[in-house]
C-alpha cells in the first residue's frame, strides 16, 4: 500500500548557492551558474514558465506560484482533492492543472489564470465528439506555438498520444504504442515521449517511432525538454544505484554532458526561452522515535531508512520495513520496490544504525508486520506474485508465505486480534467508473495452528467513506478505524466486528491521508496523527469514545504510523521528511 504525505506549506527560504555538481572534461567542478530556490516540505508537481519568471508547484491541494528572482508566493486556490499534474501555457501566464476527485471518479483538466486568479475547465464549448473523452487525457503538454496540446489516452490495449488544438474542436492521433508516458513537442515541432517496454524505459523521438539508439543505454525517467533552438535535449537517467541523474545530450547524438545529481535524484527539467534550465532534486528519509503515552522526551530508535513500526508482545522488539526506497524509479517500478522487513530490540542501546535482525528481505513492497499474541505467527502485506493481500508465516521460518487474503487492491497493513481469533485489514475495491472505496476485512484463524478461513467484510451498510487503518480494541469484539471523509477530513469510528453502523467519536482536519491510528492496550486512549500548533504533523491521543484530545509531541518533525507498546506506556511512530529543491542552470 502507497504511503500518503500531505502537507500544505509556506517556502521561507530564498535563493542560495548552489551545491549541485557538473562533470568537466577534468572531473567534478561546482556549477558555479546555478541558483537554488528552496521550498522544503512535500511537493508532488513542477512546472516552469518559458518566460522564466515564475515557478508553478503544489503543496497537498494547492497551486502555488513563485518569483524565481524573489520570495513572492501566491496561492491560487485549493483543488477540492488532487492536483495531479501542471504545465504552463506558452503565454506563462495561463496554467493547465489536472484535478482528481477524492475517490478518483472525476478527473478534468483547468485552466488557471495567474494574474487575475481565474480558473474555468478546459474545453468547456465546442469540444469535438470525434476527440476522446476529457477525463480520459492524461499528462498534456502545449506545444510551443499554444496552438495545441499533445496528451496521452492510455487502455488495456495500450496508448494513444493525440495532438488536439487548442480550442478542442479537431485533433488527431500522432502516436501509437504499448505504454507511452509524457509527450512533449520540441521547437521543431516533432512530438517526443517515453516508452516502456518490457521493464526498460525508452525515448521515443518521434513519439510512436522505434527507441532512439544514440541515448547509449541511458533510460529516460520522467518528462523530457529541448533547448530554445531544438538542438540539445534535457533528461534524467538513473546510475549505477538507481538515483536518477540529470543529463544533456545533442539530439541524433553525440557526447553526453552530466549537468546535476544529488544525494535523493535531479529530474524534471524545464527550459526557459533564454535556455537556463530549470529542475528538481528531491530528498526523503524516515526513521523510528518513541514518547512515553502521556507525552515528555522523544527517544531515537533507528537511523537509518524505516517505517510502520509494531511491537512484539514482549514489548522488546519492534518490526518495522526498511530499504532504500522512495526515489523517482520507485514511481514506475512500483510495487517493486526495495521494502524488507526487519526487527531491532529496543531492549539494547538506542538508536539503532540498522536492523538487528532481518524477517523478509523482498523486492515487492513487504509493509506493516504485526505479530500473533502467542509470538508464534507473523502478518504481513506484500505484493509478492502480483499480488496485493495480506500473507502469514511462521515466526521462526519466513521462507514459505502463505496468502490468507483474496482480491486486494491498495490493501493496508494487518493487525491481530487480542484473543489472537482474527486478522483485520483494510483494502480498497474499484467499481466500473473507476472509483474507489476502501472496506474493513477479517480472517478467521487460530494462532496456535495458523489455520485461517476465508476472510469476511465488516458490513457497515451504506457508510459512505473511506475505511482506513484499523485497531482492536481489549475484547476483540470491535474495530477502532480513521476514515478520510474527503480531501483534508478526517474522523475517528468504532464498529462491532460482525458489522454494523460506525460510531464517530473524534474528528480533525489532515491532508495525511494513510497516517494510521493506535488503541492503547488498556482501551481508554486513541493516539492518531493530525496537524501540531506548530504547523508539523504530531501524534495526539483522544479518550476511546471522544473527548478532548492532548497533543504528546511537539519536537519540529513530520510524523505518521504511532504504534502503543504492549504495556500502554510507550508509543513508537514515524518520523519523515521529505524535501524539494528547485534549481535554475544557466547555460
Amino acid at each position: 500500500m502507497k504511503d500518503s504525505f500531505g502537507r500544505r506549506w509556506k517556502p521561507a527560504d530564498g535563493l542560495a548557492a548552489s551545491s549541485a555538481n557538473r562533470r568537466e572534461s577534468n572531473g567534478w567542478n561546482p556549477l558555479v551558474r546555478s541558483r537554488k530556490l528552496n521550498i522544503h516540505r512535500k511537493m508532488r508537481i513542477h512546472s516552469r514558465p518559458p518566460d522564466g519568471r515564475l515557478l508553478a508547484y503544489t503543496q497537498g491541494r494547492e497551486v502555488l506560484v513563485r518569483e524565481l528572482r524573489g520570495d513572492d508566493v501566491r496561492g491560487l486556490g485549493l483543488a477540492p482533492s488532487q492536483v495531479r499534474y501542471v504545465t504552463w501555457h506558452p503565454d506563462s501566464r495561463r496554467l493547465l492543472v489536472h484535478e482528481r476527485s477524492f475517490d478518483r471518479r472525476r478527473q478534468g483538466w483547468f485552466l488557471y489564470d495567474v494574474v487575475s486568479g481565474a480558473k474555468e475547465a478546459l474545453w468547456t464549448n465546442g469540444y469535438s465528439a470525434e476527440l476522446p473523452p476529457r477525463d480520459a487525457l492524461l499528462e498534456l503538454a502545449w506545444t510551443p506555438d499554444g496552438a495545441s496540446v499533445v496528451g496521452v489516452v492510455r487502455s488495456s490495449n495500450g496508448s494513444r498520444v493525440w495532438r488536439i488544438g487548442a480550442a478542442g474542436d479537431s485533433g488527431e492521433v500522432i502516436a501509437e504504442g504499448g505504454r507511452l508516458f509524457l509527450p512533449v513537442v520540441s521547437p521543431t515541432g516533432v512530438a517526443a515521449c517515453i516508452e516502456r517496454d518490457l521493464g526498460v524505459q525508452h525515448l521515443s523521438y518521434p513519439c510512436g517511432d522505434d527507441p532512439v539508439t544514440w541515448l547509449d543505454g541511458h533510460e529516460p525517467y520522467g518528462h523530457v525538454a529541448f533547448s530554445p533552438d531544438g538542438s540539445e535535449i534535457y533528461y534524467a537517467a538513473p546510475d549505477g544505484e538507481g538515483v536518477l541523474e540529470l543529463w544533456a545530450r545533442p539530439v541524433g547524438g553525440g557526447p553526453a554532458e552530466l549537468l546535476a545529481t544529488a544525494e535523493r535524484d535531479v529530474y524534471g527539467p524545464g527550459v526557459t526561452t533564454n535556455g537556463d534550465i530549470v529542475y528538481r532534486s528531491q530528498y526523503y528519509m524516515v526513521t523510528l522515535s518513541a514518547v512515553p503515552a502521556g507525552g515528555g522526551a522523544v527517544t531515537p530508535i533507528t537511523t537509518f531508512q524505516s517505517e510502520t513500526p509494531t511491537w512484539s508482545p514482549a514489548g522488546d522488539e519492534i518490526s518495522f520495513t526498511f530499504g532504500r526506497w522512495r526515489v523517482a524509479t520507485d514511481d514506475v517500478n512500483y510495487p517493486d520496490i526495495d521494502q524488507h522487513i526487519g526487527i531491532v530490540d529496543v531492549s539494547s542501546d538506542l538508536p539503532k544504525a540498522k536492523p538487528d535482525r532481518v524477517v523478509r528481505s523482498s523486492y515487492s513492497e513487504d509493509q506493516g508486520m504485526h505479530w500473533s499474541p502467542n509470538g508464534r505467527w507473523i502478518a504481513y502485506h506484500s505484493h509478492i506474485d502480483g499480488t496485493d493481500d495480506i500473507y502469514l508465516i511462521p515466526a521462526d521460518d519466513p521462507s514459505s508465505p502463505r496468502l490468507i487474503s483474496a482480491h486486494g487492491h491498495e490493501t493496508g497493513w494487518p493487525r491481530w486480534s487480542p484473543d489472537g481469533r482474527w486478522v483485520s485489514f483494510p483494502s480498497y475495491t474499484r467499481d466500473a467508473a473507476g472509483a474507489r472505496k476502501s472496506f474493513l476485512y477479517v480472517i478467521p484463524v487460530n494462532q496456535e495452528t495458523g489455520e485461517t478461513r476465508p476472510q469476511q467484510i465488516v458490513d457497515m451498510g451504506d457508510f459512505p467513506h473511506d475505511a482506513l487503518q484499523a485497531e482492536w480494541t481489549p475484547d476483540s469484539q470491535a474495530l477502532v478505524f480513521e476514515a478520510a471523509e474527503g480531501a483534508g477530513n478526517k474522523a475517528l469510528y468504532v464498529v462491532e466486528r460482525s458489522g454494523g453502523v460506525p460510531e464517530r467519536f473524534h474528528e480533525w482536519s489532515s491532508d495525511q491521508v494513510h497516517s494510521g491510528i493506535a488503541v492503547s492496550p488498556d482501551g481508554e486512549w486513541v493516539a492518531y496523527i493530525g496537524p501540531g500548533t506548530d504547523g508539523f504533523f504530531q501524534v495526539h491521543r483522544v479518550p476511546f469514545g471522544g473527548g478532548p484530545s492532548e497533543q504528546l509531541t511537539t519536537d519540529p518533525t513530520r510524523k505518521t504510523q504511532p504504534a502503543y507498546d504492549p504495556t500502554g506506556r510507550m508509543l513508537a511512530y514515524t518520523v519523515f521528511n521529505y524535501e524539494s529543491r528547485f534549481w535554475r542552470l544557466r547555460r
